[in-house]
């Protein structure tokens, strides 16, 4: 194998660049100030300090660069990003962990906004046109489904008629107490529709099973139902300590 040792390498002339018709090949750190030329392939690059033009750019390690822009992007994996001023979607944006608005609003033009979760609001809820409420309709008595789960609404009704006195047990379902779902300071309200019966109706009621003392609107508990439609007994629960309520009941007879 030959060895050439020289300091620089320039044509016969002296006065140009040698001519390598058949190529180069390199196996150690190539230097140059500028390129000139077409580039096809570039397999490994550990710093680029400047780059105008990027095309057929592929290959596995990190970019990192200040500003994108371009027309589009494709992404098959996971986008992460942070300090996004605008984001325009034609398609579902999901989030995984929530989504934190700061300033501005969210404004919904159409389709509306599903929750399958709890939805709280710290400064007041405004609607407009209609507000809906879920009502839980059994075709049978009280009296033979005392559990109330509020997990399935607030309203209550029973479209069979009542034939005798039931103690209603409120819970949110079968597996989850009311008082694990509720903070201290806070309150539901529970109305309960029963078709009317004159010795039918709930002088008494319980919450996870655990008997409450209720104050009554009125004064008393009530002692008859009514003779015709239907009888509305509404408890409002307060809960003033863990599994600690205040219960303010109300019975309306209807004709």
């Amino acid at each position: 194998m030959s060895r050439i040792r020289a300091d620089r390498i320039v044509d016969r002339a002296a006065t140009g660049a040698p001519l390598f018709p058949n190529g180069a090949v390199v196996t150690g750190v190539a230097t140059a100030t500028t390129f000139s030329g077409n580039a096809t392939t570039a397999t490994t690059a550990t710093t680029a300090t400047t780059a105008t033009n990027a095309q057929g750019l592929t290959g596995t390690p990190d970019i990192t660069v200040r500003n994108i822009t371009g027309v589009a992007a494709t992404f098959t994996g996971v986008l992460t990003y942070e300090d996004v001023t605008n984001i325009d979607s034609i398609g579902i944006v999901t989030a995984r962990t929530g989504v934190k608005v700061l300033a501005g609003g969210v404004n919904v033009v159409g389709g509306g906004i599903t929750a399958t979760g709890i939805g709280t609001f710290y400064s007041g809820l405004n609607t407009e046109d209609i507000l809906a409420e879920e009502v839980n309709v059994t075709a049978g008595k009280l009296s033979d489904n005392v559990n109330i789960d509020v997990e399935n609404g607030m309203v209550h009704l029973f479209t069979t008629a009542e034939s005798t006195t039931s103690t209603p047990n409120i819970r949110y379902n079968g597996s989850t107490a009311l008082n694990a779902k509720m903070s201290i300071g806070q309150s539901v309200v529970v109305t309960l529709i029963t078709t009317a019966n004159a010795s039918a109706y709930s002088a008494n009621m319980t919450i996870d099973g655990g008997a409450q003392t209720e104050r009554w609107i009125g004064g008393s508990a009530p002692d008859a139902g009514g003779s015709a439609g239907v009888d509305i007994h509404s408890f409002t629960i307060i809960k003033t300590a863990d599994a600690t309520f205040t219960v303010i009941g109300n019975h309306s007879k209807t004709s």
